[in-house]
């Protein structure tokens, strides 16, 4: 079987080809550099062959298909293949969905049969009001979730643990989940210094804020941003390190 890589031609077998198929798979260069990898690989085993070892001999002195693809990406400094921790960001964000929308379908089925049922009242006004959130209001409730999910997954450290760029997009989203709490945060300071406010209401609105923290979601973007500001600057520690060492 004739097998053409590049301007190589190689004279191969079944178990050969797919060998070198599962290297080029697990490439992660552009399809240039693959290409050019493929080339000097078919050369090598070709030159190889001339020698007067045998397909199995050559196959196991190059190493598996995991091990040959991972020297060319190292050598070639490709990004490393994403961890898969990183989807139990996307999970948590459908789990917040799903929590969310629940709800409000719910509402919508008994807000179909109370109109049903008509309103029970009097000359004073009815005796029982429904009231439900809008589906507007309660995904804008889970917004920070959803941006610290998303801000979460694009963390270039799934790809790359000494990653020194690529943080931004986390550091967005996050900030932007985090701008409310910090409005209403600086808010409470303003009126706090400018008022007289009790010592109670100050109280109430300071564990009302901090309850809203972890249940709104602002946690996960606090989190994620302070992991995303932790790596970088270490990334870049270790970068100024090794550049004065040389």
């Amino acid at each position: 079987m004739k097998w053409k890589i590049g301007n190589t031609t190689l004279d191969i077998l079944p178990p050969v080809k797919r060998y070198m198929n599962a290297i080029e798979r697990r490439l992660r260069t552009d399809r240039k550099t693959r290409g050019r990898i493929m080339t000097e690989l078919a050369g090598d085993f070709e030159s190889r062959r001339e020698s007067g070892q045998s397909d199995e001999e050559i196959m196991a002195a190059l190493g598996t298909p995991e091990e040959v693809a991972e020297q060319f990406n190292a050598a070639f400094g490709a990004p490393g293949a994403a961890s898969r921790w990183r989807w139990g960001f996307v999970v948590l964000a459908l789990l917040v969905l799903v929590v969310a929308l629940i709800p409000l379908l719910v509402a919508n089925l008994t807000a179909g049969q109370a109109a049903s049922l008509g309103v029970i009242g009097g000359a004073d006004g009815p005796t029982s009001i429904y009231v439900s959130a809008s589906p507007a209001q309660s995904l804008i409730s889970v917004l920070p979730w959803l941006l610290g999910c998303v801000g979460g997954f694009l963390l270039p450290t799934w790809r790359n643990p000494r990653a020194g760029s690529g943080y931004g997009a986390s550091l967005l989203l996050c900030g932007l989940g985090l701008l409310p709490l910090c409005l209403v945060a600086m808010e409470l300071v303003i009126v706090a210094a400018t008022t007289e406010l009790p010592l109670a209401q100050l109280g109430a609105a300071c564990w009302a804020l901090l309850s809203g923290f972890f249940t709104n979601g602002e946690w996960l973007c606090a989190a994620v941003f302070g992991w995303a500001c932790l790596a970088r600057n270490r990334a870049k520690k270790a970068s100024r390190e090794n550049t004065e060492k040389k």
